[in-house]
């Protein structure tokens, strides 16, 4: 499963539901849907200010805000939609945020609340693109039974990274325990007590054999033996 399949994080705006594919999306996969729109854009990083700056040669108007001054994208970025600011091809309102959708069949109204004013802006658009990052989700695993924190599968990592049901095992990022790394090199230990784990499952009456390729070598590709030279180093009498 990994970290999971990954969901766009959506603004805690009531009723931004039902505008979805009426004017709300959570990415933009055809620009051309823009073209001569009237487009508000929300987020502070490198999707907000990348899309920002290329809408801005296709949608009639485009509007971005983020609630904060403070921008966490590459400086480029920051200097370029600066630049469309200053030029008035960009709309930019900071530190604001958007509080509410309205229209008829489709989006038509955003209400944004701009800090330290009463009154929210009203604003006319087409299409709202809320980019406020991906979270990563466990989808149907988290419905089987397993024991679930911080959308991680909890394991005994003292044992076998068994989970809470037996001959279950959760191994690499979808796995926690304390201590966790989300590291390949950790993913390829737990990987190794879990197979010899699950191998006394799998064969309770057959005696496990731990085998060394430096010692007992290995196939090759070809076929033939791969082993170390047993060179002797000095000889005992």
């Amino acid at each position: 499963g990994g970290l999971g399949s990954f969901e766009p994080k959506k603004p805690l705006i009531e009723g931004i539901e039902s505008w979805e594919d009426k004017g709300v999306s959570y990415m933009i996969k055809d620009p051309e849907v823009y073209r001569d729109k009237k487009v508000l854009i929300a987020g502070g990083g490198d999707s907000a200010l990348d899309w920002s700056i290329f809408l801005a040669e296709v949608a009639s108007e485009v509007t971005l805000v983020h609630r904060r001054s403070e921008f966490r994208g590459a400086l480029d970025s920051v200097e370029k939609v600066q630049a469309l600011k200053n030029s008035g091809k960009i709309n930019l309102i900071t530190p604001a945020e958007v509080i509410g959708l309205a229209g008829d069949t489709h989006l038509n109204k955003v209400y944004i609340q701009k800090t330290g004013e009463e009154t929210p802006i009203e604003l006319t658009v087409d299409a709202f693109i809320p980019l406020f990052g991906l979270s990563p989700k466990l989808g149907p695993i988290g419905a089987w039974g397993l024991e679930i924190e911080k959308n991680a599968i909890v394991v005994d990592n003292t044992l076998d990274y068994m989970t809470n049901i037996p001959g279950v095992y959760a191994i690499g990022d979808v796995n926690t325990y304390p201590g966790k790394l989300k590291l390949i090199l950790c993913g390829f230990h737990e990987a190794t007590l879990m197979c010899q784990s699950a191998y006394g499952r799998i064969f309770p009456n057959k005696r496990y054999v731990m085998k060394y390729t430096t010692v007992g070598g290995v196939t090759g590709f070809d076929g033939t033996k791969k082993e170390a030279p047993k060179a002797v180093v000095k000889k005992i009498e």
